[in-house]
């Protein structure tokens, strides 16, 4: 395979993990908050059946604050990409030297006598 196609597969590759990475920890959230609403709403019905608009606006703010986990992933993908392609070039002459010094062992080794 070219190196371009390779490196492409390899990108595409990191996307789609990251993005199942991005999907379970969104499915993971949703359920929390959803037990968390079930839970609040339990503990509504059976205490006081009055609702702290205070308090779910304050809840509100502090969450949109927050740094969407997409946006982390992206940035952490961006990075193992970079570091990948960085890694390739260095390493690129290491195994050149490598395959070098096997190609030249191969060549001095005296013929076998049968």
């Amino acid at each position: 395979m070219i190196r371009k196609h390779k490196f492409l597969l390899l990108v595409l590759c990191l996307s789609l993990l990251l993005f199942k990475a991005v999907s379970a920890n969104r499915f993971i959230e949703n359920a929390l908050k959803r037990a968390e609403i079930y839970s609040d709403y339990s503990a509504f019905i059976a205490e006081q059946k009055q609702v702290n608009h205070t308090s779910l606006s304050d809840i509100k703010n502090q969450s949109s604050i927050m740094i969407p986990i997409h946006m982390v992933a992206i940035v952490i993908g961006v990075g193992i990409v970079l570091f990948v392609k960085q890694s390739s070039q260095i390493m690129r002459s290491v195994v050149r030297v490598l395959i070098g010094e096997v190609v030249t062992e191969r060549i001095f080794k005296p013929p076998r006598l049968a």
